[in-house]
């Protein structure tokens, strides 16, 4: 219990509840280990709970129909949590999310969340704004899909997967480990191979340098500048 209760504090929403309460959640939760590839939740089923992230990382994305292309929304990394749509408007899920890699999760029910929104003012304004933060990156990519070229919204990407890997430091980011070019193509509707061409394209620049499994940001305030010109700002 007191490991649990450990890895469930380092999750935003619940890092400012007292630990009676996280240790009301870590009891009430259904513990579970997910193996690499397996689908925890599909898009249109109708389940309601939320799941806490406390190892791993997932990948929450759409197959068109026809092809079955998949259209990437996010990925979801330890620490973080979803479901949380579903169990607040009773809606049917949006998107699938699938295991990246074996991961374990804290699984809540719909009563027990919304029980805690009702109880805990704190824990209701956090989840308030991931859902701000949800609409506002949604609204991002909602205009590079509309306005952008493939170029312009691989530079987009890199910036915030840059911030999202810990941010700036000393002009350089490091994002470890680099997705793959299938998921990177995913994440802003191309294929893989424009993914490659621009990549390739700022590494010869000097913006960027492949170092392993991971890509190195050289000069983040240069790849900024890309950003900015493409959105004509």
């Amino acid at each position: 219990m007191p490991f649990r209760m450990a890895t469930l504090k380092r999750c935003e929403v619940l890092r400012d509840l007292p630990d009676t309460v996280v240790r009301d959640i870590a009891r009430t939760c259904a513990w579970n280990s997910v193996a690499a590839g397996k689908q925890i939740v599909m898009a249109n089923e109708r389940t309601r709970d939320v799941y806490f992230v406390t190892k791993g990382k997932l990948r929450a994305l759409l197959y068109s129909a026809a092809e079955g292309k998949p259209v990437l929304f996010a990925t979801i990394s330890a620490d973080e949590m979803f479901g949380e749509l579903s169990a607040l408007d009773g809606e049917p899920r949006s998107v699938t999310i699938e295991a990246s890699s074996d991961c374990t999760l804290a699984i809540l029910s719909k009563d027990q969340f919304l029980r805690l929104l009702e109880t805990h003012p704190e824990f209701s304004l956090l989840i308030m704004q991931k859902l701000a933060r949800k609409v506002r990156a949604l609204s991002d990519r909602i205009f590079e899909f509309s306005t952008l070229s493939v170029q312009a919204r691989v530079h987009a990407e890199l910036l915030r997967l840059a911030m999202l890997a810990g941010g700036e430091k000393n002009g350089q980011a490091l994002i470890s480990p680099a997705p793959l070019l299938a998921d990177f193509a995913a994440r802003i509707s191309t294929h893989r191979e424009a993914v490659s061409r621009v990549l390739s394209r700022i590494q010869d620049m000097g913006i960027a340098r492949r170092e392993g499994p991971d890509l190195r940001i050289l000069d983040l305030e240069r790849l900024r500048a890309l950003h900015r010109d493409a959105r004509g700002e």
